[in-house]
């Protein structure tokens, strides 16, 4: 860059000025936990950044924005500073006074990248770390207003116009990681509960009780009766899976109960459950089981139980077929591979007479695991898309709900429907079909 137009950014990063009485449109705030100068979570960083692009915040070095995120010049370091919620604007060669430098590998959500010359801009997060690919937001200059997320990568030779070389990778000393969220288990659950050839959905609702939902054998399920008392009896219960546990024939469903113990509540065919044993202990086994889901894995005509450890491991835990289980081998490797994954179910998705397990995985697409009927899985591809499809999906459960004799899959999306995805018998699923209303019936469960 000539060196006036390098100057000129200079003095416009260091350029502090009082607020000029620009036009402002007063926001909501973007996210109210922190105090000016306080700790700041890197979501709130991000949820305010995100509230001067929907702002559609102008550049001006000589203005100053003031909403309910406080007032904040209108350029480049200004927008870093009002993300952070410092006490004043800041420039980008004071900004480095209230951060420390980090490598460029070690950025997450809220740090800032900083050429303390001319330019600094907020790192928003990776969205393919292993190739370098990563969004941003910033303030760039008059024709280039508040933006973002925007696309980018740390091998690129410049990034905002500058060599990214002369950038330093910054994070500011009050920044803290958000919270781990609380897992969001699957609590719904397929099988013929009733006794009429057709598959149903059996699922703990919003009110702790057991419903089922019975299926017409093309495509959609209705009703919502109770299957066991209606008081409240399954609050705390973290996951569910149904297959025929104690081989009477008729379809029971195991859950993970409040106290982290594995619970048998055996069906009667009629679409009613009873009981509550317990299939392996009573002293805690299951705390920080992510999922469940059952099917006869080892080939031996009873049914087990394979879920996701706390360590993100899948294991399985082999079914007597008197209602209750034992082991906890690894189904496949045991270096947390299922991190992340958010349901799973199983069943024969390939037709080939063994049963499979499919999941939701950290970048939210379906995954099919093969499993081999001797206990393992193996594989991982995908039965629809890679593009991240099943995005607030929280509940899987598969069955032939189309009576086409291939296993389909249902699951709770993120608008709360419950939806169908027909299986092929071959490994994939297509579609995506409304089971029993629109209206976000299924929130809840």
């Amino acid at each position: 860059m000539p060196r006036s137009k390098r100057a000129l950014a200079s003095l416009a990063s260091l350029t502090v000025l009082a607020a000029a009485g620009a036009a402002v449109t007063l926001a909501a705030p973007a996210q109210a936990a922190s105090s000016t100068g306080g700790t700041i979570t890197r979501g709130e960083v991000i949820a305010r950044a995100q509230s001067w692009v929907d702002q559609g915040v102008p550049y001006n070095q000589g203005a100053y924005h003031s909403d309910s995120n406080g007032s904040y010049r209108e350029d480049c370091s200004g927008y870093v500073s009002m993300a952070w919620h410092l006490g004043s604007s800041l420039t980008t060669w004071t900004l480095p006074d209230v951060s420390t430098k980090i490598s460029f590998s070690q950025l997450k959500p809220g740090d800032a990248m900083d050429y303390t010359d001319a330019h600094t801009f907020l790192f928003a997060g990776w969205t393919n770390q292993s190739t370098g690919a990563f969004t941003y937001y910033a303030e760039s200059n008059s024709n280039n207003p508040t933006h973002g997320p925007t696309s980018a990568n740390i091998n690129s030779s410049s990034l905002e116009g500058w060599p990214t070389s002369y950038y330093d990778a910054l994070r500011y000393d009050n920044i803290v990681d958000d919270a781990a969220p609380a897992p969001v288990m699957a609590r719904t659950v397929g099988g013929d509960f009733n006794g009429d050839g057709k598959q149903d959905i059996a699922g703990i609702d919003a009110s702790s009780n057991m419903k089922l939902y019975t299926g017409d054998g093309a495509g959609t399920v209705g009703g919502g009766s109770d299957m066991l008392g209606s008081t409240g009896l399954w609050k705390g219960f973290k996951a569910i899976a149904s297959g025929d546990f104690n081989g009477d024939g008729k379809q029971d469903i195991a859950g993970i109960d409040a106290n982290d113990n594995l619970k048998l509540y055996v069906g009667d065919g009629a679409g009613h459950l009873g009981g509550g044993t317990n299939m392996l202990g009573s002293t805690g086994l299951w705390k920080g089981f992510k999922a469940i889901t059952a099917g006869d894995f080892n080939g031996d005509g009873k049914q087990d139980i394979a879920g996701i450890d706390a360590n993100n491991n899948l294991k399985l835990y082999v079914g007597n077929g008197t209602g209750t289980v034992g082991g906890g081998s690894d189904m496949l490797g045991s270096t947390g591979l299922w991190k992340g994954f958010k349901a799973i179910t199983a069943a024969d998705f390939n037709g080939d007479g063994k049963q499979d397990i499919a999941g939701i995985d950290a970048n939210d697409n379906l995954k099919l695991y093969v499993g081999n009927g001797t206990g393992t899985v193996g594989g991982g591809t995908d039965m629809l898309g890679s593009t991240g499809l099943w995005k607030g999906f929280r509940s899987l459960l598969a069955a032939d709900y189309n009576a086409d004799g291939k296993q389909d899959i249902a699951g709770i999306d993120a608008n709360n429907n419950m939806k169908l995805y027909t299986g092929n018998g071959a490994g994939t699923v297509s579609g995506g079909t409304n089971m029993l209303g629109s209206t976000g019936l299924w929130s809840g469960f």
